[in-house]
């Protein structure tokens, strides 16, 4: 997990430093432009430090950390870089105060930031006066222009890390689905072994008092424990075969669910109504595992999920947009099913799609055993 926050943390960073240099490559752009190249390089040094301090700050916001003993200092080595260099950069410079507002409202508390935003704004208008045309309107647009620059390029960072804490919030719930079936899992073994383990103390205890007494009602007392014991044995082969069992139906059911709570629009589409049961248990498993992957290693925002019969077989699709790089092409859950595929005779490929997107494809024989056919009872979509 922390592995993969880092990850997204420095995905989005890049992301976002990669548009915020873009932006502030028009400046020595427009030194080159009025054919001013030596200011062009003085403002391109200077916008790539801080740039490269900017970057620091992005990704520390991002990763969700507080502004942080230093953060003053970062702030004001801003302040003086951008105001400082208006006397040998003159009026071309005149938008990098968007620079100090944005810094502002990344590294410091709130109030704070909102102060200094106002007065980066309103020093526009006067700068604006002194280095460039002295017209008020400039000024005033300007002004605007440097407050909603600023707030736009903060907004950013700040959706960023809304994405970000999305995504451990959805890995999150995948997680909890997972902790939950153990959980319920542990309260049945509990309920089953509790009163059988105090059987088999208290027939055990009987069975050392009549040692000595009664050798035979000690040895029936042994018989009953061993009975009491392999019938506890049995049915927790039970429990553990019925949790290795799955509802295909109900997994189609339970994918939807935790996928439109994910935020993706499931699609579902069924194209048949009953199935044998061990197709039926592979396919729930895969299903369980495939939605599982799409919560934890993707953006999706469209999911479709398709069981029907093709060509004599039956045929499961689970497609999604929004393929993160390093998804679960290789993992060991895919594999772990390709495995129980190949054992019913089945084919099951997984990869990304042209569009961006990830798939699993499933074939399985269209009729495992006959004698044991259940019906696919499944809630549709949305």
């Amino acid at each position: 997990m922390a592995h993969e926050t880092e990850t997204q943390v420095k995905w989005l960073s890049t992301g976002v430093v990669a548009v915020t240099g873009a932006l502030w490559a028009l400046t020595p752009l427009a030194f080159l432009l009025v054919g001013d190249v030596e200011q062009a390089a003085l403002s391109g040094v200077l916008l790539t430090g801080l740039l490269a301090v900017y970057t620091r700050v992005v990704a520390g916001h991002i990763a969700g950390g507080g502004p942080g003993p230093r953060a003053l200092r970062t702030f004001a080595l801003f302040a003086v870089v951008v105001y400082g260099s208006f006397p040998i950069l003159g009026g071309v410079w005149i938008y990098t105060p968007l620079i100090v507002g944005t810094a502002g409202l990344l590294l410091l508390p709130f109030r704070t930031a909102v102060a200094v935003l106002v007065v980066v704004a309103v020093a526009e208008f006067p700068l604006t006066l002194a280095l460039r045309t002295g017209l008020p309107t400039e000024g005033l647009q300007n002004s605007a222009g440097v407050l909603v620059a600023a707030v736009v390029a903060a907004g950013i960072v700040h959706y960023a890390r809304f994405v970000r804490e999305l995504r451990e919030i959805r890995e999150t719930l995948a997680e909890m689905a997972v902790d939950q079936d153990r959980v319920r899992m542990a309260g049945e073994l509990h309920d089953l072994l509790g009163q059988t383990l105090a059987s088999i103390s208290l027939k055990t205890e009987i069975a050392l008092a009549m040692v000595d007494r009664d050798r035979g009602r000690a040895v029936e007392e042994i018989k009953s424990t061993i009975a009491i014991a392999g019938e506890a044995r049995a049915e927790i082969g039970d429990v553990v075969a019925a949790r290795r069992s799955l509802s295909v139906g109900a997994e189609l059911s339970s994918a939807v669910a935790l996928l439109e709570l994910a935020g993706a629009t499931c699609d579902l589409r069924l194209g048949i109504s009953e199935i044998d049961e061990e197709t039926g248990d592979a396919l729930g498993w895969i299903v369980r595992e495939a939605a599982t992957n799409i919560v934890r290693h993707s953006d999706a925002r469209t999911c479709r999920i398709e069981l029907g019969r093709v060509d004599g077989r039956i045929r499961l699709l689970v497609r999604n947009d929004g393929a993160r790089p390093g998804g679960p092409g290789r993992g060991t859950g895919l594999e772990g099913l390709r495995q129980r595929v190949d054992r019913l005779g089945g084919e099951l490929a997984a990869g990304e799609t042209e569009e961006g997107g990830f798939e699993v494809r499933v074939w399985l024989p269209a009729v495992h055993d006959q004698e044991r056919v259940i019906s696919i009872d499944s809630c549709p979509a949305g």
